[in-house]
């Protein structure tokens, strides 16, 4: 992958390591992105804080111990409003429950798992595109 000047990261939030794996060498390739893995969502959350600048986006498991998907990404929009926020859940999601949170723009996108390796890729450069698009948006002399 080559690294270009606004390269930016992903992070990948589950507590499945193999899921975090599984889906990181998906995206593994994508050019101008770096994907991190966090099986914590604490650690994720304290690298976020440190690097909130580099962030293009945070993919974030819903239900994970000790600070769960939703909480997690209510913590790195109040941080960086501009990072998106990609939920997901191998759970049966009730669209009432995270309603609200996709209005108020918490949360950009939520992803039933599973997913094929290929729609999360397309659904990645979606985000990507959209963030890149809301930044050129925000600063007009880039």
């Amino acid at each position: 992958m080559k690294i270009s000047h606004n390269e930016g990261m992903v992070g990948i939030v589950d507590d499945d390591a193999d899921i975090s794996m599984l889906f990181a060498d998906a995206l593994r390739g994508i050019d101008g992105i770096s994907v991190l893995t966090f099986n914590d969502s604490f650690e994720a959350l304290q690298h976020f804080t440190n690097n909130n600048e580099e962030y293009f986006l945070v993919i974030c498991d819903l239900m994970m111990p000790r600070l769960n998907g939703l909480d997690l990404v209510k913590k790195i929009k109040k941080i960086s409003p501009k990072t998106r926020t990609m939920i997901t859940s191998g759970y049966e999601i009730e669209p009432s429950e995270l309603q609200s949170n996709i209005k108020e723009g918490i949360i950009d996108k939520v992803i039933q798992k599973p997913i094929s390796m290929n729609g999360l890729r397309k659904e990645v450069i979606n985000q990507i595109h959209d963030y890149q698009l809301r930044i050129s948006k925000n600063n007009p002399s880039n």
